[in-house]
């Protein structure tokens, strides 16, 4: 059992990096790509925007930025043919009035996923004054600086966005998890929320069954001393308790404990707990519609 977990976790983190074979194709709403989004900060990759069915550029739209663009509309061309069904659960939420009307923009992952998820203010407690992961330089600032400095300027001049923070939000799971709450700490004048599902808060590898090691505590005092105050910004984090889940449980509930001890209600820091689900896009969007209203619950 531990090797085929220990084997999926790899799986997971790097063969997810394996880009798409042919272009996604969406059932609701429209996907515009751009291959080969140049940057000076990290390796060239597609971007993807999705708009919803009746986007008007005469109307100002929230834009969720979401990481692991490749697995998000279309399983056929997804490493492992499963996706997150942002495209049909968004088109569903927004027609129905439960979201505000919003973008999505999927930037894809590359060969480099791990270092540009980790972040590198954590994982510098790794080793001396260099932050590495798994024995991969982090990347995690330089990410986000081309996700920020460079995507986001993109978005907001090519289509009818409302940029301020209170509109602009950051979605991933897993790695992309770790790196959506890290985005929060970073640049809290950016984004006004963010939903973290499975996130890999362990940091930790091997995983045993409780995992609460000094990068792990570290990751945990990082959040609650860098994120913005409690009553300001909109968290959500889950995770199921099979596959690589099995592992988080541990640590995400000391993290939930912290930041409610750190003065964060249910409004502000939501958490839900899925038994039987495991680490992978079926389950996320599974219960995608949870985290998508709770960041962007029509007013």
């Amino acid at each position: 059992m531990r090797r085929r977990v220990l084997n999926l976790f790899f799986a997971v983190l790097l063969f997810a990096a394996c880009g798409p074979k042919g272009e996604p194709k969406v059932s609701a709403g429209h996907l515009d790509s751009y291959p080969a989004s140049p940057s000076q900060y990290v390796t060239p990759r597609t971007v993807r925007v999705w708009t919803p069915s009746d986007y008007d550029a005469a109307k100002r739209y929230d834009v969720l930025y979401m990481h692991d663009g490749q697995m998000l509309f279309d399983s056929r061309v997804a490493w492992n043919h499963q996706e997150w069904g942002v495209d049909e659960a968004m088109d569903s939420l927004i027609s129905s009035g439960k979201i505000r009307p919003c973008i999505v923009v999927g930037i894809d992952n590359t060969d480099e996923r791990i270092g540009e998820y980790s972040p590198d203010d954590i994982t510098e407690f790794m080793t001396a004054g260099k932050p590495v992961y798994y024995g991969i330089q982090s990347q995690g600032n330089a990410y986000l600086q081309f996700l920020v400095e460079e995507v986001k300027p993109f978005v907001d001049s090519v289509y009818s966005t409302s940029p301020e923070r209170s509109h602009t939000w950051v979605m991933g799971s897993s790695c992309g998890g770790l790196i959506s709450s890290y985005a929060l700490c970073k640049y809290p004048d950016v984004f006004g929320g963010a939903a973290c599902l499975s996130t890999h808060c362990t940091l930790a590898y091997p995983l045993p069954q409780k995992v609460d090691g000094e990068v792990a505590a570290a990751y945990r005092s990082y959040l609650c001393r860098y994120l913005p105050a409690p009553d300001s910004t909109r968290l959500y984090m889950d995770c199921g308790d099979e596959t690589l889940d099995e592992y988080y449980a541990y640590a995400q509930n000391a993290i939930n404990d912290t930041l409610r001890a750190a003065g964060w209600d249910e409004q502000h820091f939501m958490f839900r707990f899925f038994p039987g689900a495991a680490h992978c896009e079926d389950d996320w969007r599974a219960r995608l519609d949870i985290p998508l209203q709770f960041l962007l619950a029509s007013e």
